[in-house]
């Protein structure tokens, strides 16, 4: 049964994940998709031993799943929607979890499988649903903050004109690849280190406030730059540098969030 299985797996999202893969490569604002798979596959054997002790107790209610998961991947296939048909093969797995091993088992891996779907790229109308926001606002917040400043700033959309420089702030500048790549770390991270849910749940949503100050902070010492030194001096290689610079100060805010949840926890007595 299980060659069978993994065979049928094969068969239908064989070629589904090699273009998944190819993505990833191609495509900077999904590079931190390889980690994803790697980071349940680290849970699971963690758990090695929980679910070998296990007695397999197979739950009918895995069939409905596993048949939502085949006829979500048919659907896709015919309507050439790439998410649907990734995301088919998280369903997939869970139902044959539920199908062979049971709720128990599934409940040992439910966290694991469900975070996969961090490894799916978002579709493509849902992705610029929420670039083309973070961009405005990043436009807004650095032209506030320039004008707070005493730089003499002008707001056209999502371009900021200084006097020596005019800034576009475009979709790869929007902060949305720092805003999921914060929210797969904190996540995983609150899970792994954090013994409460709530507590998990308060450092992933902390990613969003995060992200907005740090990439409004990058169009503005940008801007600053420009402004003082010279346009040379915001473009190329210091541009590629303050998106590693601005993102390790997000990580940065991200761990006084950690410390902070951490500290209110043992101070109440809540422990793993």
């Amino acid at each position: 049964m299980a060659t069978f299985v993994i065979g049928l797996l094969v068969a239908l999202y064989g070629h589904v994940t090699v273009e998944l893969s190819r993505q990833w490569l191609d495509d900077s604002n999904y590079s931190h998709c390889f980690l994803v798979p790697l980071f349940s596959a680290v849970l699971l054997w963690r758990r090695r031993h929980a679910l070998l002790a296990l007695t397999p107790q197979g739950d009918w209610l895995g069939l409905p799943v596993l048949a939502a998961g085949v006829g979500a991947r048919v659907l896709g296939d015919i309507g050439g929607e790439q998410f649907l048909m990734r995301s088919s093969l998280i369903v997939v797995l869970a139902g044959a979890v539920l199908f062979h091993f049971g709720r128990r088992a599934f409940r040992l891996v439910a966290f694991p499988v469900l975070f996969l779907f961090f490894m799916i790229p978002l579709p493509a109308t849902v992705f610029y649903a929420i670039a083309f926001p973070l961009q405005s606002l990043a436009a807004r917040n650095a032209a506030w903050v320039l004008d707070l400043l005493g730089v003499p700033v002008l707001l056209e959309g999502n371009v900021i004109h200084l006097s020596q420089i005019s800034l576009g702030i475009t979709e790869a500048c929007s902060g949305i690849r720092s805003l999921v790549s914060l929210l797969v770390v904190s996540l995983a991270w609150g899970y792994v280190a954090l013994p409460a849910s709530w507590a998990t749940a308060v450092l992933t949503a902390s990613a969003v406030p995060i992200t907005v100050v740090a990439n409004a902070a990058r169009v503005v010492v940008t801007g600053l730059i420009g402004q003082w030194f010279g346009v040379e001096y915001a473009q190329g290689v210091y541009h590629t540098f303050s998106g590693w610079l601005i993102f390790l100060f997000a990580f940065v805010c991200l761990l006084g969030v950690f410390a902070t949840v951490s500290l209110w926890l043992r101070q109440r007595g809540v422990t793993t």
